[in-house]
């Protein structure tokens, strides 16, 4: 399988706002957090910290000890914001791939867009960035 993680980070977080101002909340919520995670993960890859799957779906390992392990290896990874990574993190707190099978409805409009808010930050943060580097590239 060939993984790209910037262009599914950027394409997960497009279709989360889509689904916010559908008012859809479960899976915008959903996307939102696959957005941070695909985001994160394009970022300790780029930054030489080791393989992303290997990391599973843990947010606060691949914000933590994977993103150290980019950083010690390439100081130059700091450009990316590693500053603000509790406050992305605070604002997707909760989130974790098993709300794909939650009941529908369950998840609120507040919580959806503090996820929201967390994957504008990822996007915003660490795929642009990227993407101005040239390290990721975001195909139509």
């Amino acid at each position: 399988m060939n993984e790209d993680f910037g262009s599914a980070a950027a394409r997960h977080y497009c279709d989360a706002e889509l689904l916010l101002a559908d008012q859809r909340f479960d899976n915008a919520a959903y996307l939102a957090g696959y957005a941070v995670e695909c985001g994160l993960k394009a970022l300790v890859l780029y930054g030489g910290g080791g393989q992303p799957r290997e990391y599973g779906h843990e947010l606060p390992t691949l914000a933590g000890k994977a993103l150290d392990l980019a950083v010690l290896l390439s100081p130059a990874m700091r450009r990316y914001h590693i500053d603000t990574m509790d406050e992305m993190l605070g604002a997707c707190h909760g989130w974790g791939p098993d709300l794909r099978y939650t009941k529908t409805g369950d998840m609120s409009d507040a919580k959806a867009k503090e996820f929201g808010r967390a994957a504008r930050m990822s996007f915003e943060r660490l795929l642009i960035p990227m993407i101005l580097d040239g390290r990721v590239e975001i195909v139509k």
